[in-house]
C-alpha cells in the first residue's frame, strides 16, 4: 500500500509517496525513514496520532518536528 509522507523540518516542507507493508505502525514507519519519535509529531489526514496506530492505503501522513526549549 502507498502513503503520502509530508516531512516538515522547520526548514522546507518536502513531499513523497512510500510504499508500506499493510500492518505498519506509526513507530515502524518512522523508523524505517530514519526519524527519531521522540523529536516530532505526526498527523493522518489532520488528526495527531499515537505510534500504535496502524497506516491504511492513501493516508496523508504529516511528520512536524517538535520545538522544545527551556
Amino acid at each position: 500500500m502507498e502513503i503520502k509522507l509530508i516531512r516538515d523540518d522547520l526548514e522546507e516542507k518536502k513531499e513523497k509517496t512510500v510504499s508500506v507493508e499493510e500492518g505498519t505502525t506509526v513507530s515502524g514507519f518512522l523508523e524505517s525513514e530514519g526519524i527519531e519519535r521522540q523529536e516530532v509529531l505526526v498527523s493522518r489526514n489532520g488528526t495527531i496520532i499515537s505510534d500504535s496506530h496502524e497506516l491504511e492505503d492513501d493516508d496523508e501522513i504529516e511528520v512536524f518536528d517538535v520545538i522544545a526549549g527551556g
